[in-house]
C-alpha cells in the first residue's frame, strides 16, 4: 500500500470514527433530554393532582413568640414553586427588620403532605442585607383538602449572615405553634373567623 493510500484510509477511518460518536453523543443526548421532559412532565402531574396545590390562607408565626399568628398568603403551584406571601417589614429579635416574601420549592412527601424549601431575605433599615432563612416545611392536608397543618415536627430552619454563612440551624420546630392554612376560593379568602367577604352577595329568603 502506497503511503498517499494509507493515509487515505486513515483519515477514513478518523472520519467513520468521529461521525459514529458524533451519532451516539446526539443519540444520548436525545434520549436523556427525552426522559428529562418525560419525568418534568410527570412530576408537574402529579403536584397537580396534589392535595396541597394551590392557594391558601396560613396563619403563620412571627419571630417573637409572644406576638400573635399572621395570615400569609400562600401559592403551591404545580410546576413545584412555592411562594409565601410576608409582610414587608416586621419586629424581629434585634428590632425592625425589612424581609422578603419566602420563595422555593415543594414535592410530594406522602398522599397528602408536601415538602419545601423555601427562602427569604432580611434587610436593616439602611438597607444592607443583614440575613436570610431558609425554611423546609411539611404541611399535612386534611382528608376533605380544604385545610391544612404543619406541627414543625419534621422542620427545620436555617438562618444565615448577610454573606450567606450558616449562623444556626434549628430542627424539629415543634415547638412553636402549629402553621394552619384553609383553602382560598372566589369570594371566600378563608380567614379564621369565617366570616363572609365584604361583596360577596347572599342569598336571600324567596317569597
Amino acid at each position: 500500500m502506497s503511503d498517499a493510500s494509507a493515509k487515505h484510509t486513515a483519515t477514513r477511518r478518523t472520519a467513520t470514527r468521529r461521525t459514529a460518536l458524533a451519532g451516539l453523543g446526539a443519540g444520548g443526548l436525545g434520549v436523556a433530554l427525552g426522559t428529562t421532559v418525560a419525568h418534568v412532565s410527570a412530576q408537574e402531574t402529579s403536584l397537580a393532582e396534589h392535595p396541597l396545590a394551590g392557594a391558601w390562607l396560613a396563619m403563620v408565626n412571627p419571630p417573637s413568640p409572644d406576638a400573635p399568628q399572621f395570615a400569609a398568603p400562600s401559592l403551591f403551584t404545580p410546576d413545584g414553586t412555592v411562594l409565601l406571601s410576608w409582610p414587608p417589614i416586621q419586629a424581629g429579635l434585634a428590632g425592625v427588620e425589612y424581609v422578603s416574601s419566602y420563595v422555593g420549592t415543594w414535592e410530594a412527601y406522602d398522599e397528602r403532605t408536601g415538602h419545601f424549601t423555601a427562602v427569604q431575605v432580611i434587610a436593616d433599615a439602611t438597607g444592607v442585607v443583614t440575613g436570610s432563612v431558609t425554611v423546609d416545611g411539611h404541611p399535612m392536608v386534611s382528608e376533605d383538602g380544604q385545610s391544612f397543618i404543619d406541627d414543625g415536627s419534621l422542620n427545620t430552619v436555617t438562618i444565615r449572615d448577610g454573606a450567606g454563612a450558616v449562623v444556626l440551624v434549628v430542627p424539629d420546630a415543634a415547638a412553636g405553634r402549629p402553621v394552619t392554612a384553609t383553602r382560598m376560593g372566589v369570594g371566600q379568602s378563608s380567614f379564621p373567623d369565617g366570616t363572609p367577604e365584604a361583596g360577596t352577595p347572599t342569598s336571600s329568603p324567596t317569597t
